[in-house]
């Protein structure tokens, strides 16, 4: 059981963190109240009153410890809550009766329909607003029939994406006045439609749809109305909170409530029984997440099965509670978003925790209006108008300012909460120095062996026969590279690697005639097919399989960073070397470097049982299998249809990709140049991969896919005019939008087949693309050679182009919408987009 976090809390006032320390189930600290002044006693019941606290605080033995003037403070509010809590009950019930009148089926949330299970009593806790869910089809019709009764929706709030239809208040004149407890505070009521909002938080809750199903009939406000079981009840609650945690706007109240529900069933066998049968591991799991804030705060009891979700929890989610667990108390006081990282750490996708950091990062979405909401319009003033306008454009301002300011350090926390527990240790790091070196020179070596071949007279046919030879290389060599990591080992097989990389690449360096020049740069790319057998396993088998997530994300940001550099490096080391042989020799004995930390490494002397054979040998599985299906197969299969076009494409950017060097020398670039336009377009590439999934949810998958290639043609078709000022920035903006639409067409790939030929398809996919970007760079060398770059990237860009259209054209079923059927009126004004996204 989790100590008592509060006593002398760093980053909260003494009185705050004296009334929450109070509250502890376990371990409840009354020392501190005693100890405090009469000004920290009124921060302390400021804090409790914005906190919903006071009465449960006053309904505890901390209300012994409190001055007499305090406590009679906390009687008045209490009082004053009563004669609120009459008016709550008075609408509970008209608002009964007149969806009774309406034909509405609908149920309670929250408010008193958690009582006595989240709170003791119903005068033990404040309500501001009441919350009813009725099925999406019956949204609307619920909201009119509460309009009946004089209420309007709050404006300025459609645009919000909630799981609740915009507010509905009444406009009685009611102003605040710094008075939590004001009997006269409006009750809004607030009608839901959905329990949980997937599409905004981007987490999964599988079964939250069959809470309505199983709703129950229970006593609230004296009347008999539909309300959530006692197993969804907790599962609402947990939810509202999370969503509001990892929102930045949770109440303490709210995991006060939780950890008062976890206390009271701790010993009820029965109904974690029932919880655990009902919910699905999905929902358990986020439940589980405010169960452990609900015990770090209050150190609560939870039951065994609870408990047992508790310890599921990833390392990175139990993590975040070592580290951040009181942060949503202190940001009330020291803005920070430390609630972003427990957001991340329960997200599955990499591009759904990109949207979220955007997000909450950098929001676009101006708030909701804050001040003369309840104010009839016809009583508002052109003074008052004023003064609202300038209340608002004040807080505007400052959510700028909080958001300016807590960026810094939201990123630095960020980086020490992944960073601290990774622990990936020495065998990763000297794998990542040996990976660094050798990717480094190959990224120099690349960048300067073709202006080396210009320098020795060769012209762009014979340069791309050199190209197709590597191409080859690579994947005749997968097979022979594979079976030798089974015989000899990942470390023996990446020294043997290494070093004749690094031979390899020397040789061409001082070889000048084309037999020679074509036969190395077959070898190049057979050794090199070496590389990329053992570079994954070399990975996984650096580190511990829990923190291969972690492992691999940084290996391949650094990776991205090292071509960065290099070829910033690699376009000045003429300059320093004084040629581009003596550069090319240097970039082989950087990649011998390599050989250093590689051969420190401890990897498995046995080759690793690898669970997937080489793409040639799953390729001709793939096609005997298929085989045996072909007569049930009615026309043209997705694999044909998504191959056409996916050859012309790597047609396009083979028949260029392989010259830009030349091309840019072409143009007078020098090599110093030429290596700043190679660093920007890797730049460029790692900025769109990243939003290419916002474009295919706004456009679907093949239309974005499509569009991406007709603007890769568009960037062939701008560097075919030769602009000399602007072929740099043109030259960014098609390997951008080329690289962009990757994790497209890997998506669509691996969504079109059955899941028993996905190994066949990615097989097929990689020799298509290497076959033909081999041929492009054969056929597209010569092209130059004989009618020069305009005319080769202008046929480039027409290829590009008819692969978009095929895209569009063969494969328009693959990536039409999924549609449903629509709603009476739309829930929200937000134009809802393609649901086809990544």
């Amino acid at each position: 059981m989790p100590s008592n976090p509060w006593p002398n809390l760093a980053g909260l006032p003494h009185g705050a963190s004296a009334a929450l320390a109070a509250l502890h189930f376990r371990n409840p600290n009354l020392e501190d109240l005693a100890r405090l002044t009469d000004a920290e006693w009124r921060d302390a019941l400021d804090f409790t009153d914005r906190s919903q606290l006071t009465l449960p605080l006053r309904a505890s033995p901390a209300r012994d410890a409190m001055p007499p003037w305090a406590q009679e403070r906390t009687d008045a509010s209490a009082g004053r809550n009563l004669e609120r809590l009459l008016r709550v009950e008075a609408l509970y019930r008209a608002l009964d009766a007149q969806l009774r009148a309406a034909g509405i089926d609908y149920l309670a949330l929250k408010g008193l329909a958690h009582c006595p299970e989240f709170c003791a009593t119903a005068a033990g806790r404040v309500q501001y607003d009441i919350d009813l869910y009725t099925p999406e089809e019956c949204a609307h019709a619920a909201r009119d029939a509460v309009m009946a009764l004089g209420f309007e929706p709050l404006q300025s709030m459609e645009r919000f994406s909630t799981d609740h239809l915009p507010a509905l208040i009444r406009k009685t004149g009611w102003e605040w006045r710094g008075d939590f407890f004001d009997p006269e505070i409006p009750i809004a009521v607030e009608i839901h439609f959905q329990f949980w909002n997937q599409r905004m938080e981007r987490l999964r809750a599988p079964g939250v749809e069959e809470f309505w199903p199983r709703r129950v009939r229970r006593e609230v406000a004296g009347v008999q109305m539909g309300a959530l079981s006692q197993a969804d009840a907790l599962g609402f609650a947990s939810l509202h909170l999370l969503k509001h945690v990892v929102q930045g706007s949770a109440r303490p109240f709210h995991i006060y409530e939780v950890a008062h529900f976890l206390e009271a069933h701790a010993d009820n066998l029965a109904f974690w029984a029932e919880w655990r049968a009902l919910h699905s591991p999905e929902l358990r799991r986020l439940q589980a997440a405010m169960f452990r804030l609900a015990r770090e705060w209050f150190g609560c009891r939870a039951g065994a099965v609870a408990e047992e979700e508790m310890e599921r929890l990833a390392a990175a989610t139990a993590r975040w509670f070592e580290e951040f667990a009181t942060s949503p108390a202190q940001r009330v006081f020291h803005p920070a978003k430390h609630e972003l990282w427990l957001h991340l750490s329960l997200l599955d996708s990499p591009w759904d925790a990109l949207a979220v950091a955007r997000r909450r990062l950098l929001p676009i979405s101006l708030p909701g209006p804050v001040d003369a909401i309840h104010i009839p319009e016809s009583e508002l003033t052109w003074q008052r108008r004023l003064l609202s306008r300038a209340r608002y454009l004040r807080h505007v301002s400052r959510r700028v300012a909080h958001h300016t300011q807590t960026l810094p350090g939201v990123l630095w926390s960020g980086v020490l909460w992944w960073w601290k527990p990774q622990a990936l240790g020495g065998e990763f790091w000297k794998f990542l120095g040996a990976a660094v070196l050798y990717n480094f020179a190959l990224f120099v070596f690349v960048l300067l062996y073709n202006l080396r071949l210009l320098d020795l007279g060769y012209r762009e046919d014979f340069l791309g026969i050199v190209s197709s030879a590597g191409t080859l290389g690579c994947v005749a060599g997968t097979l022979p590279a594979a079976a030798l990591a089974r015989r000899f080992g990942l470390r023996r097989t990446l020294l043997a690697t290494i070093a004749a990389s690094a031979g390899i690449a020397a040789l061409r360096a001082l070889a000048t005639g084309r037999v020679a020049l074509a036969a190395l740069a077959f070898v190049s790319g057979v050794v090199f097919s070496g590389w990329a057998v053992v570079m994954a396993p070399a990975v996984a088998g650096a580190v511990e399989e829990k923190r291969r997530p972690a492992a691999f994300s940084f290996f391949y940001a650094t990776m991205f960073t090292t071509g960065i550099a290099g070829g910033f490096a690699g376009g000045r080391l003429p300059l320093w070397m004084h040629g581009k042989q003596p550069a090319l020799l240097m970039a082989a004995a950087l990649a011998a470097l390599a050989l250093w930390p590689a051969s420190r490494l401890r990897l498995s002397a046995h080759a690793p049982r690898l669970d997937k054979p080489s793409p040639l040998v799953v390729f001709r599985a793939w096609l005997k299998q298929l085989g045996t299906r072909r007569k049930s197969i009615a026309g043209p299969t997705f694999m044909l249809r998504y191959l056409i076009p996916f050859a012309i494409w790597n047609l396009a950017t083979g028949s260029f990709n392989p010259f830009f060097n030349a091309y840019f020398a072409r143009l007078g670039y020098g090599s110093a140049r030429i290596g700043a336009a190679f660093s920007t377009a890797q730049l460029a590439q790692v900025a769109t991969v990243l939003l290419a999934p916002l474009v295919f949810r706004k456009a679907g998958l093949v239309n974005g896919i499509a569009w991406m290639m007709a603007a890769a043609a568009g960037g062939l078709a701008c560097l075919a005019a030769r602009p000399a000022g602007a072929a740099a920035a043109a030259y960014a903006g098609y390997m951008a939008f080329q690289w962009m639409s990757e994790p497209g067409l890997s998506t669509l790939l691996m969504s079109g087949v059955e899941e028993r030929d996905r190994s066949g398809a990615a097989a097929m996919n990689y020799l298509v693309m290497f076959g033909a970007q081999a041929l492009a760079a054969a056929v597209g060398g010569a092209v130059v050679n004989r009618f020069g770059y305009g005319v080769a990237l202008a046929g480039s860009a027409v290829l590009a182009v008819l692969s978009a259209a095929l895209f569009q054209g063969l494969l328009r079923e693959w990536g039409r919408p999924v549609t449903r059927q629509a709603p009476v009126a739309p829930i929200n004004s937000r134009a809802q987009g393609p649901a086809r996204t990544l």
